[in-house]
């Protein structure tokens, strides 16, 4: 064994292994902490994207809701047609009790019953206001009011 030769007898693992250059190590460091930076990076991307997309369900899901009170035909044909007389059903119910008291003018009558022939949902519920019109006597007497000074009115405008 010879003391100033130590690669004679030594386990030929260690007689491959050399020491590092000048700046190795650092520059391992440096990328090392480049991929963790970008590992980072990468997961806070992951995690908006699954608020954004937990979000938007949440957004579109609670303005389904809020725009179900109508059925899904009522929706459909009240955003895209015109139903019969040129009314929508919501004009027609905020009319109703006008037709029912016979306030109305003509033409909106008119359009008001070309709409209840074609719309059993608003003649129905036209219906029940007819039915319950002669059991509330204030609302008749205010109705029969209404009435006689809108004729008065259109007398006047006619002289």
């Amino acid at each position: 064994m010879n003391k100033n030769n130590p690669s004679e007898h030594q386990d030929p693992s260690e007689a491959e292994w050399q020491a590092c250059t000048p700046g190795d190590l650092g520059r391992f460091v440096s990328v090392m902490k480049k991929r963790k930076q970008i590992s980072y990076l990468i997961s806070a991307a992951e995690i908006a994207t699954v608020c954004l997309v937990v979000g938007g369900i949440g957004f579109f899901g609670l303005n389904q809701l809020s725009n179900s009170s109508t059925t899904p035909q009522e929706n459909i044909t009240e955003q895209h047609q015109h139903r019969p007389g040129g009314l929508y059903c919501s004009e027609v119910l905020a009319l109703a009790k006008d037709y029912v008291a016979n306030l109305l003018d003509q033409k909106t009558t008119q359009k008001v019953e070309a709409h209840l022939a074609d719309c059993p949902s608003c003649q129905k519920k036209v219906d029940q206001l007819q039915a319950n019109r002669h059991n509330n006597a204030a609302e008749l007497k205010t109705a029969l009011q209404k009435q006689a000074d809108w004729e008065s009115y259109v007398l006047a405008l006619n002289q």
